[in-house]
């Protein structure tokens, strides 16, 4: 029988992790946006504007901007085609551009999905022509909508068509005890591709529960040292993430009935909501599921990779 007053702890950081949960895009299909570090026609001001353009054309149609693994970038191709100057009390710039929007597999180079329109923009500077310009890309446009749903489709392709792989690479790592590594990999496959995010869900689990065991003591050391230095809620926080299956699972209760008394009211009270909220499987398996996405972002953080955007070409 699972320890409930480990269980009023787990509760605590699912709800933490729920609340966070907003920018977290693992388990859904994600983008990451490449920009160019210098070009001679974009500067930094173009450079933002593309960029918000390109967030709003993948989250109107349900992608998120921002990928950890870097393995699918979206990234734009941008040329000026035409310049012209309207003379006046004022003069004004034309320009006539052309923009591109890519959608690439990183390890592969392999294009997914592209996207081009010639726009034209006007201003009294040629940047601001160049800014009026990329204002007219309408996040409405039907090809935009079709460009990323032929991205989406051939990345969900992608996932299913090598679902079997991806779970032989975690059980490497598993034997090699790179529990990070093995709850990252299956971490990045999405929802969307639903064979095989059911196939991993086990293996997520099971990657998950040999890693605890490998944190186990070092959580409680840290949680004594919080306790020590009078830092209640840190340590709490700590002895939240053991699970009751955890090898230390005893001791982890043992400090935290210590620790519980020793916080604020507020904190006391937030903790007997969570007791009351508590629903046996169903919260243990969302807990579980959600600190496999912590573990999975920590190790993504960790390990940023560089995309040079010279190189996509």
């Amino acid at each position: 029988m699972i320890n409930k007053t480990l269980l009023i702890a787990i509760l605590l950081i699912i709800n933490n992790i729920t609340a966070q949960n907003t920018d977290i895009e693992l388990n859904n299909i994600s983008l990451s946006v490449v920009l160019p570090d210098n070009s001679e026609y974009l500067q930094s001001k173009s450079l933002s504007k593309i960029e918000t353009k390109i967030q709003h054309i993948v989250s109107k149609h349900g992608i998120s901007g921002k990928g950890y693994t870097n393995e699918f970038l979206i990234y734009p191709k941008f040329e000026i085609y035409d310049e012209s100057i309207v003379e006046g009390m004022r003069n004004i710039v034309v320009v006539e551009v052309e923009i591109s929007f890519f959608i690439q597999q990183y390890s592969t180079k392999k294009i997914f999905s592209t996207f081009s329109k010639s726009l034209k923009g006007s201003g009294f500077t040629k940047e601001k022509a160049i800014v009026n310009a990329i204002s007219k890309i309408s996040t409405t446009d039907s090809r935009l909508k079709e460009f990323i749903d032929t991205g989406k489709q051939k990345i969900l392709a992608y996932y299913e068509n090598n679902c079997q792989q991806i779970i032989n690479d975690s059980d490497s790592f598993i034997k090699m005890k790179k529990y990070q590594e093995a709850i990252a990999i299956l971490s990045s496959i999405p929802k969307e591709a639903k064979n095989c995010y059911n196939s991993i869900q086990q293996k997520s689990i099971e990657a998950y529960n040999e890693y605890q065991k490998q944190l186990c003591s070092q959580n409680i050391i840290k949680a004594k040292s919080e306790i020590a230095n009078n830092n209640f809620s840190s340590a709490l926080h700590i002895l939240g993430y053991i699970d009751p299956s955890s090898i230390c699972s005893r001791e982890a209760e043992m400090l935290i009935n210590k620790t519980a008394l020793k916080v604020d009211q507020k904190e006391q009270k937030e903790w007997n909501l969570m007791k009351q909220r508590y629903n046996d499987k169903m919260n243990m398996e969302k807990y579980r599921l959600n600190i496999t996405k912590e573990i999975a972002k920590a190790y993504y953080n960790s390990k940023p990779t560089t995309v040079i955007y010279k190189s996509l070409f």
